[in-house]
């Protein structure tokens, strides 16, 4: 479907990598980061790579300071970090971690002018040597990226960085949202897990959904005012996924108006990097950060054409051979 509006957006895209994934969006979107976990959460700080020291420093003292409380808090080392400018702090936090065996390790690492902060904890199935060999094998595979920058070799991209892997060894969480300056009403968000477990399928879950909603009377006739514009299976790079797209009225206090909720699931593989599941969403009548506030600044024909130019584009950026 192509509507003008929606092609006028999409005259010039830029490309979009979240972790293992690429898609193509309107060159006059804001893209907005989403979560990246690469085992733990990494935090970016772009262009201050200049702050690690500093910031090594003051989580050094944090713990410090716990010590002479009654959590007994302990450092157990503060060093150079694996790569140059980097710093690692390992630690326990209290003294019932350290009673348990509850190590935490911070890595703050440097990539070009960027610093990124990777923390992780002991558990069930990692030593504190392996806090260790994660740390540093995060720290020597990390290299800077810009935002146009779409690496060709395996690994999962940061907001400005990079990890080169192949290894499929860590969790991968990813995820990245977009909003448009032409229509302030209007998101989209894309997300992978490589290790989520779908449990009962898309379409049993939204047929549970609708039989609940139906025994409640007020929900009843919400539900009834709720128009499917499309509903099935959505074939993307990797396969078919499924797809939900609805148009509900707004509330009667709200006005007259409508707006919009489309979703989508693909149940990939778990644990394999190669066929991650990812899902995807978008609104529109967002105000405030929730759908359904406002009235949609798009028709139907509309927002159908930009979810498919969307949907479209999403693929793995070195797919699986």
């Amino acid at each position: 479907m192509t509507t003008p509006r929606i092609d006028k957006l999409f005259e010039k895209t830029k490309p979009v990598c979240f972790g293992r994934f690429v898609l193509d969006v309107p060159a006059s979107a804001t893209v907005v980061p989403g979560p990246q976990a690469f085992g733990p959460d990494i935090e970016s700080l772009p262009n201050d790579v200049k702050s690690l020291a500093r910031r090594a420093k003051a989580k050094q003292d944090e713990i410090q300071a716990k010590a002479l409380t009654k959590e007994k808090a302990e450092v157990i080392a503060y060093t150079a970090g694996p790569t140059s400018g980097s710093w690692l702090l390992t630690y326990w936090d209290d003294k019932f971690a350290k009673q348990v065996g509850l190590q935490n390790a911070t890595g703050f690492l440097a990539a070009g002018p960027h610093g990124f902060i990777y923390p992780d904890e002991t558990g069930d199935k990692e030593t504190p040597e392996d806090l260790q060999r994660n740390i540093t094998y995060v720290a020597t595979h990390l290299r800077p990226r810009d935002p146009s920058d779409i690496p060709a070799d395996p690994g999962v991209c940061l907001d400005v960085g990079f990890i080169a892997d192949d290894s499929g060894k860590f969790q991968e969480i990813f995820g990245v949202g977009l909003r448009f300056a032409e229509w302030p009403d209007v998101s989209f968000s894309v997300s992978s897990n490589k290790d989520a477990d779908q449990g009962e399928s898309f379409e049993a879950r939204r047929a549970e959904a609708k039989r609940a909603a139906l025994l409640v009377a007020p929900l009843a006739t919400l539900f009834s005012k709720v128009k499917t514009l499309r509903e099935g299976k959505l074939k993307v790079q990797q396969g078919r996924g499924s797809e939900a797209l609805f148009r509900h009225p707004l509330g009667k206090d709200d006005g007259p108006g409508v707006w919009h909720e489309f979703l989508f699931e693909y149940a990939g593989k778990q644990y394999d990097h190669h066929n991650p599941s990812w899902d995807a969403s978008l609104f529109t009548g967002v105000a405030n950060n929730n759908a359904g506030s406002t009235a949609a600044s798009l028709t139907d024909d509309e927002v159908l054409a930009l979810w498919d130019r969307l949907m479209a584009s999403v693929r793995l950026r070195v797919p699986a051979k």
